[in-house]
């Protein structure tokens, strides 16, 4: 079970894990400016093979995109309860116990924790956050507590 002991190192208190903003916003301009070279060069040169190869970078700026809008923070009480909020609108909190439903795997490496907190599902992948290797600890400790599904991640 929860050893205090554990507990007081790792979870000396509430803590809030943001998202690590530099890499994101870097694969967001990239793309963005892909984007807008191929466009251009559909627009000047007409061939509607820069307009099929566009398609590329805009499913990445719009997948890249949803994280720095919603900005997820994720905190982490020391009453065991996870809550998910975002820059904007309320937060979401559970027991983690109660909430973690799911991990995604990858080469027998976790991947991401899924919850299902208050009937909305969230997914929080620890490598996309700043100290990510201090909430991976965290949650592998509720992995021991509770049985949960293992899903193989689709793409690496």
């Amino acid at each position: 079970m929860w050893d205090e002991t554990m507990k007081r190192e790792i979870m000396p208190d509430t803590i809030t894990f943001r998202p690590s903003l530099l890499p994101i916003i870097i694969k967001f301009l990239f793309l963005t400016c892909l984007l807008s070279l191929l466009l251009y060069f559909w627009d000047t040169r007409g061939s509607w093979v820069y307009l099929a190869l566009a398609v590329i970078p805009l499913l990445g700026v719009i997948a890249i995109g949803k994280p720095l809008i919603f900005l997820q923070h994720v905190v982490i009480g020391e009453d065991k309860s996870i809550t998910i909020r975002y820059w904007f609108g309320k937060g979401y909190t559970e027991k983690i116990l109660t909430a973690l439903y799911e991990i995604v795997v990858n080469d027998d490496k976790i991947r991401s924790y899924r919850f299902d907190i208050q009937g909305k599902l969230f997914q929080v992948s620890p490598c996309v956050y700043e100290r990510g290797d201090e909430l991976e600890a965290i949650l592998k400790l509720f992995l021991k507590e509770k049985v949960v599904n293992v899903k193989p991640a689709l793409l690496g």
